[in-house]
């Protein structure tokens, strides 16, 4: 039996983005997560209490990788 395809929650960043691009769009997005009850028509979203915090390890490991990708040496 395949597996489903895991669906990222979180809205994909520019790909073309800096890396202090992608760290303020993480920041974006963590406030947008911490403030959802306030949202124009935010009930009509479902956002249960698993699907925030896989969000925000998504948004986690966006930040990793960003941070990593800064530490490289430059023409790694």
């Amino acid at each position: 039996m395949a597996t489903a395809d895991a669906i990222s929650i979180v809205p994909d960043l520019p790909a073309n983005a800096t890396n202090a691009e992608a760290l303020a769009w993480v920041a974006r997005m963590r406030r947008l997560l911490d403030r959802w009850e306030t949202l124009p028509g935010h009930e009509s979203r479902s956002m249960t209490p698993e699907l925030g915090q896989q969000a925000y390890a998504e948004l986690d490991e966006v930040e990793r990788n960003v941070r990593r990708n800064m530490a490289a040496p430059e023409g790694a």
